[in-house]
């Protein structure tokens, strides 16, 4: 039987017990209610200066990037430029080339000079126009520094010829007929004052008194058609 004395001792013991398990209780749900606390500040400052370093890495990256696109770009433009400016240099050169073999029409202030046939009901040697009067002609309208020079339409060059089969005249090949309308591109004044010259072309001034041969200058603006040799028939036509 328990004495009075155990059975305190037994009653202590079980109020400890029950006591104990209520401090572990309330500890447990404190452990778990409590909110998470960092226990070691340095992790955050670690993996914010590792993303930091991250994110500054890829910057510079992307700027270098950047800078070799702009100086890949930089250097594509430049020789595109110096292609142009070549290329731009060739056609100057080409177009001037053209212009001194009479491929490009000429439009400008010049002069237009008209050589007939007289209207004599009998013609004689020295009332029609020959070959060799052309020739002068053109002779004197070269040295008057003309540009450019056409009979009847028919495009004068430095290699040009102008001859004669029979009755026929050839300019270059083409056949041309009375009356010859010879368009020149050039100073007005240079070149009229050369025409007017007496001593210039005095056959044919001779002849155009004597025979009635017609000769006529006119200033005007004009335009002289691009070298196009053929051998078709052009006719000229008199205002």
């Amino acid at each position: 039987m328990f004495t009075k004395e155990k059975r305190l001792k037994v009653q202590m013991t079980i109020m400890l017990a029950i006591v104990g398990i209520g401090i572990g209780w309330l500890f447990a749900v404190q452990f778990k209610t409590t909110p998470s606390r960092v226990l070691n500040p340095v992790t955050p400052y670690l993996s914010l200066t590792q993303a930091q370093a991250t994110l500054t890495r890829d910057q510079d990256e992307t700027k270098n990037k950047i800078k070799a696109l702009k100086k890949e770009i930089d250097e594509s433009q430049a020789q595109i430029k110096i292609q142009q400016k070549s290329a731009k240099t060739m056609v100057e050169e080409l177009e001037q080339l053209k212009d001194k073999v009479g491929l490009t029409e000429k439009k400008g202030k010049g002069v237009v000079v008209t050589l007939a046939d007289s209207s004599k009901e009998i013609p004689n040697i020295d009332s029609i126009v020959h070959a060799a009067d052309l020739r002068d002609l053109v002779n004197v309208l070269w040295g008057a520094d003309a540009q450019a020079i056409s009979v009847n339409d028919e495009r004068l060059t430095n290699t040009s010829s102008i001859d004669s089969i029979i009755n026929t005249i050839l300019v270059d090949n083409t056949k041309i007929t009375n009356p010859f309308v010879i368009r020149v591109e050039g100073d007005q004044k240079k070149i009229q004052k050369v025409l007017e010259d007496a001593n210039a072309l005095s056959d044919i001034k001779k002849r155009v008194k004597s025979e009635g041969l017609v000769f006529n200058t006119e200033k005007l603006d004009v335009t002289v058609n691009e070298f196009g040799a053929s051998f078709s028939v052009n006719f000229a036509k008199t205002k």
